[in-house]
């Protein structure tokens, strides 16, 4: 058996954790109601509920998929060999980090996803500073297409199984992401690194898990 994880156990931090329970729907009006200040200002209820409708079919007709590719537009990221090898490795690096968030009940292959996880990560880490360099051949693009998509699926498999409200931490992640950007433009750090602007803040998510 495994040791038990030396900084807390889950229940530990499930108790740490206040769970939204409200639906993606009802936190997403509630957060533009909010923002409106509609009820604080005596808005008339039509004119509020107009407002929220448009903004909220806005934001179904913008994809995840669009808002990162619109984010990778305004880092200057266009489709090319060079840039989808370092992506490669972006994409790596965060199963890495779920891997390091899972726990076996067996030491031995607790070992194994240990193992796994420090190779792949250094691996990443190479194609991220452009010391090595991957691609998909042409004969194999609808093969890594529809692993992409499986990904995606198999994700939000394990997310619900896991009993997380996965819709309410993408957008918070996609948000964060945007405020990297400044004025539309990202900071970039000497040798080419995105960097992050004065009073970023990493997404809090807790109220997701």
């Amino acid at each position: 058996m495994t040791k038990p994880d030396q900084y807390a156990s889950e229940a530990e931090t499930l108790s740490l954790l206040q769970r939204d329970k409200r639906s993606m729907a009802e936190i997403t009006v509630d957060r533009m109601v909010d923002e409106l200040g509609a009820w604080e200002q005596g808005a008339e209820p039509f004119v509020v509920a107009r407002q929220i409708a448009v903004a909220l079919l806005e934001e179904v007709q913008t994809s995840n998929y669009k808002r990162t590719e619109a984010w990778l537009k305004a880092c200057g990221k266009e489709p090319g060999a060079e840039d989808l090898s370092v992506q490669i490795g972006c994409h790596l690096e965060e199963f890495c980090e779920f891997l390091g968030a899972l726990r076996s009940d067996s030491e031995g292959y607790g070992k194994l996803l240990e193992r796994t996880r420090t190779d792949l990560e250094w691996f990443a880490g190479k194609l991220k500073r452009r010391e090595q360099f991957v691609y998909i051949p042409v004969h194999l693009r609808i093969d890594a297409l529809d692993a992409l998509c499986d990904t995606e699926v198999t994700g939000n498999g394990v997310a619900y199984l896991a009993g997380m409200n996965k819709p309410g931490a993408d957008r918070a992640v996609l948000d964060s992401n945007d405020a990297k950007l400044v004025d539309g433009k990202p900071v970039i750090l000497e040798g080419g690194k995105i960097g992050k602007p004065e009073g970023w803040k990493a997404p809090d998510i807790r109220g997701f898990v």
